[in-house]
């Protein structure tokens, strides 16, 4: 791990702060250990969907026929084994569709989203994944700090999934001298180099690294800056790079047959921005502004396979989520803006000269605006959102339509009718920052591409959703949510597969329908 310089100071530092502790040990009498404590919490879901045009698999929204009716279980139970303030974490899952869904209960073609299909007698093997296995600790020579090591969940934002989301390996060191001030620093090793091309292994050594410092001036407001790098060395993990624009993961435009020729190829991704939350009495406004900017090399090669030129492409891009809320009684009445910035349809950003100007996370573990929508977000059924099957054109992912950026309007409100019944509804409206080429060929590896360099539509669609909750027993809640969106003519394409030669237009995007029922056991 060359380059993982940070890693090993940290570790450093450890080591010879430590010294005076084990000094300290050997001529003291250590006090007795507190007992050791285990316990187990989590959920269980049992889901059931009806959906419509979702263009889950097909990416085609203009289709018609393309509907769904699936049920499914997920197990997510997190075991804790604790020793005074020392915690270990394993987090368990296990997503399984009801039926068989593959060649064998664990075979591809699954369910999006699931790792098994369960079918007569539900004996099935290898579906157990493990989301987190961590160890957390004070660090006692340095008070009111607290490192956590290994696979865990990120903690770097206020909002959900604006930047980073979901789960990591590497380290999380935090530190709170007063309690007005927090310091926060995350190491992610995204990809490891190894001995690269010598045992086969042709990745790059891709990490990245979060600073953040949470400041509470008065009560009922934080503020968090954060500044953020990527480092990546040809492919990386597509979570960090969706395919946009026509162009796929990696950066060069060198094939399979010459790969060794993209192993050169660097982007270097900053992030620096602020995240805030401020509540005063029944309102509240959280803020989140963030400017990305860097650059990544670009390859082309000639036709016998060598380099021909490198390019250096710069980026500059903004994103900008406001969101806010006001609280009486059973009524919570909430609204969203969203902007981020994109690349015009003449923009062929294959071409280094061009400037990229999308906004990228590092991960959002497709959860951006998760819990605002079921069809342009991840719902009640969070297996479920549009054109999930290509990252680059899945909203809960890439934080705007491929390359051309997003621009979107929120609301939702919620109302307990009882402390055990309540009803909601939500809707958002979506445009593209930049017009859309809607003859360009949409592709799962690298978005849309192609098309005649003209921007034709922007407007995506609107979603409008009514649902409730149910906590009929103890620890259990019913969900059921209806959703109905409004295709835009932004979601037009052109046929992915040419007929008779010739690729078609294809511009009358179907509205999406979904209705979801979810039972959640909550221990």
């Amino acid at each position: 791990m060359r380059r993982s310089l940070v890693a090993l100071a940290v570790l450093a530092i450890i080591g010879i702060t430590a010294a005076p502790a084990f000094a300290t040990t050997a001529v003291t009498t250590a006090p007795a250990a507190p007992a050791p404590k285990v316990t187990i919490n989590g959920l269980i879901d049992n889901v059931t969907s009806w959906t419509r045009n979702m263009s889950i698999v097909d990416l085609n929204v203009s289709r018609v026929g393309d509907k769904e009716w699936y049920a499914r279980t997920r197990i997510r139970p997190d075991i804790t084994a604790e020793v005074g303030t020392t915690k270990f974490v394993l987090g368990l899952e296990i997503d399984a569709v009801w039926g068989q869904t593959g060649a064998a209960d664990n075979a591809a073609p699954l369910r999006s989203g699931a790792s098994a299909g369960w079918d007569l007698n539900t004996d099935t093997t290898s579906i157990i994944e493990v989301k987190w296995a961590y160890t957390e600790f004070d660090m006692p020579w340095i008070p009111g700090a607290r490192i956590r090591l290994g696979a865990q969940p990120f903690a770097e934002t206020y909002k959900l999934a604006t930047y980073a989301n979901g789960d990591f390996p590497g380290f999380h060191w935090e530190w709170r001298p007063n309690p007005v001030i927090k310091a926060n620093f995350t190491y992610v090793q995204v990809e490891e180099e190894s001995t690269g091309p010598r045992d086969g292994f042709i990745r790059g050594e891709d990490y990245a690294f979060i600073m953040s410092v949470e400041l509470s001036p008065m009560k009922g407001l934080d503020i968090r800056p954060i500044y953020s790098y990527f480092s990546a060395d040809g492919i990386t993990n597509g979570n960090a790079r969706q395919g946009r624009g026509g162009q796929g993961n990696i950066t060069s435009t060198a094939g399979a047959g010459n790969r060794g020729f993209n192993l050169q190829d660097h982007e270097g991704r900053h992030t620096i921005g602020v995240d805030m939350r401020w509540k005063i009495g029944p309102f509240n406004l959280d803020p989140t502004i963030f400017y990305q900017f860097g650059s990544r090399e670009t390859s082309t090669l000639n036709a016998a396979g060598q380099r021909a030129a490198r390019e250096s492409q710069d980026r500059s891009a903004w994103f900008i989520d406001v969101r806010g809320g006001w609280q009486a009684g059973p009524l919570l009445v909430e609204g969203a803006g969203i902007y981020t910035t994109g690349n015009s349809a003449r923009e062929n950003i294959a071409n280094g000269r061009r400037q990229l100007r999308y906004f990228e996370p590092l991960d959002t573990d497709t959860s951006f605006y998760a819990g605002w929508a079921e069809i342009w977000a991840l719902g009640i059924d969070y297996f479920n959102i549009i054109n999930s099957g290509a990252a680059g054109l899945n909203p809960g992912v890439a934080i705007g339509y491929d390359k051309y950026g997003l621009i979107r309007v929120g609301a939702r409100a919620s109302y307990a009718v009882t402390p055990a019944f309540s009803v909601r509804g939500a809707a958002n409206v979506n445009w593209a920052a930049e017009m859309v080429d809607t003859n360009g060929i949409i592709t799962a590896a690298g978005g849309i591409g192609g098309g005649d360099g003209h921007g034709d539509h922007r407007y995506l669609g609107t979603e409008v959703n009514l649902g409730l909750t149910y906590r009929f027993v103890p620890n259990v809640a019913f969900d059921l949510v209806g959703s109905y969106m409004f295709a835009g003519p932004a979601l037009g394409s052109a046929l992915s597969t040419p007929t008779f030669g010739v690729t078609r237009p294809n511009n009358s995007p179907q509205d999406i329908q979904a209705v979801t029922a979810r039972v959640r056991y909550t221990f």
